[in-house]
């Protein structure tokens, strides 16, 4: 199916601005959890947010008790709030983690995006975050594809119609940077570890081209899911 929705958008895209929605939430104890996010941190005495410039703090403000922190790393004795900042975790602050259950649903969210099959293109549109940069449509197939981001990775998520129907959509891990085989390997051992905490390791494995691991289908909610890397590219194919 990609390599089918991909010759037919040759020399037929036409390039247009981005476009943005409202994507399904998720929510822990009250507020938004975000991809990426691991914790929830809560200041309980006044503390310091800093950068690091090697292994010196640089402090950039004071923080309150009662202030509340989304948290997406850490390093030893500190938490991460992204962007290069810091909390040092100590008794000033109160650390709290979503169940693995809640972490599974935001990348279930993340993965599917609210897309539903026989979605119309108005409707993807009306969901779908990323910016739209091409739209297609050649022998009954409109195509849709979006620039984005998931699991960490920048990526192209590809929607195909029929009819005016959706029948397919996936993401394209290789749309216009060129990675060695090693990275394309590594981000495909890495996928294939995010499939398997989100849907378990039920799943069919299927030989792929001489020299290329292993293509894996996963069956979900009446959705078929496979993660595939040959000569054609990586991707995560979705029908």
């Amino acid at each position: 199916m990609k390599k089918a929705i991909a010759a037919l958008s040759l020399g037929l895209a036409v390039w247009i601005g981005a476009q943005t929605a409202a994507e399904a939430k998720v929510y822990w104890n009250g507020s938004e959890l975000k991809p990426g996010q691991i914790g929830r941190l809560t200041v309980l005495k006044t503390t310091e947010l800093y950068q690091l410039q090697g292994e010196k703090k640089i402090v950039k403000r004071t923080l309150k008790p009662g202030e509340k922190f989304r948290i997406y790393t850490f390093k030893p004795g500190m938490l991460g709030l992204g962007g290069g900042y810091y909390i040092d975790r100590d008794n000033r602050v109160k650390y709290e983690t979503p169940s693995k259950a809640k972490l599974n649903q935001v990348k279930i969210e993340q993965l599917f995006r609210g897309a539903k099959m026989g979605m119309t293109p108005s409707q993807i549109k009306k969901i779908e975050t990323g910016k739209l940069v091409a739209h297609s449509n050649a022998q009954g197939v409109d195509l849709l594809i979006y620039s984005t981001s998931i699991f960490g990775y920048n990526t192209e998520i590809w929607y195909g119609f029929e009819k005016g129907k959706l029948t397919y959509f996936g993401y394209d891990f290789d749309p216009e940077v060129t990675y060695t085989e090693d990275q394309l390997l590594k981000m495909y051992n890495n996928l294939k570890q995010q499939l398997i905490s989100i849907f378990g390791n039920s799943y069919q494995q299927s030989d792929s081209e001489e020299g290329y691991p292993p293509a894996l289908t996963f069956e979900k909610n009446g959705f078929t899911i496979t993660l595939s890397y040959d000569s054609s590219g990586l991707w995560i194919d979705i029908k």
